[in-house]
């Protein structure tokens, strides 16, 4: 009976150091994979906001630049998340999300590592970092980008910077914080100064954050680039609403 028990607790301390070290090869194969960081595409291909800003519909915008500041991940929000009214998730329908995958490997593959911006951290279960993520990106051109196409959607004629002095309204900003980080779930915060200037008019500066968030599945590069979608569709909502304000004004 004795010999029984000895065996029994033999096999049972075989099996605990057997699934401890398998959690020690499955730990170190993630930090691993971890450690090379992930890689968003910052793209969109078409509008995602609704008609929310009737008001817009005939108006010529000029859409000047967007910068960025030196560091997106530095200085964190000091001003609320804001949550538009009626506000309903665009998802990437199936067809763009394939091309959208195809296009993000061969940005992999061709942007120099260089000209990839910080936007966010990869973190183990234990809440520390252990990689970054990166745009390889231009974030000032995806907003510019994706706004115009959401201003076409309302009805507007967008023009370039050099037909300002034509424009009804001229459009930039400052992305001031762009950042996706995880832990348990993936999150993402956007802050960006809208400067809207109408035609003999000056100019109106307001502070729009937005969120966004999505579960952590596998942590792939669309997982993370779910939270700041999401983010930037919320912006161009609320932008779009804020030129429309002033320009009935």
């Amino acid at each position: 009976m004795g010999k029984e028990t000895a065996m029994r607790d033999f096999c049972g301390r075989l099996s605990r150091w057997t699934l401890v070290a398998t959690l020690v090869v499955l730990g170190a194969g993630s930090t691993g994979c971890a450690t090379n960081g992930r890689q968003v595409l910052l793209k969109e291909y078409g509008p995602t906001v609704p008609e929310v800003a009737s008001a817009l519909n005939g108006k010529t915008i000029c859409i000047k630049r967007f910068e960025c500041a030196p560091s997106l991940t530095a200085v964190p929000p000091t001003t609320p998340p804001i949550e538009p009214a009626g506000f309903k998730f665009e998802e990437l329908p199936g067809a763009q999300d394939k091309v959208w995958g195809k296009e993000l490997e061969a940005a992999q593959k061709s942007v120099p590592k260089a000209d990839w911006r910080e936007i966010g951290n990869l973190r183990n279960g234990f809440g520390m970092t252990l990689s970054h993520v990166y745009a390889l990106n231009d974030p000032g051109a995806w907003l510019a980008d994706t706004l115009r196409m959401d201003l076409e959607k309302q009805g507007a004629k967008v023009v370039p910077p050099e037909e300002a002095e034509n424009a009804d309204v001229c459009v930039s900003g400052d992305i001031q914080f762009c950042r996706v980080d995880i832990y348990m779930k993936i999150w993402g915060d956007l802050v960006v100064e809208l400067a809207v200037t109408r035609k003999g008019r000056d100019t109106v500066k307001t502070v729009l954050h937005t969120e966004g968030g999505t579960v952590a599945w596998v942590a792939s590069e669309g997982e993370f680039y779910k939270p700041i979608r999401e983010c930037r569709q919320k912006f161009s909502w609320l932008a779009l609403q804020e030129i429309a304000k002033l320009v009935q004004r």
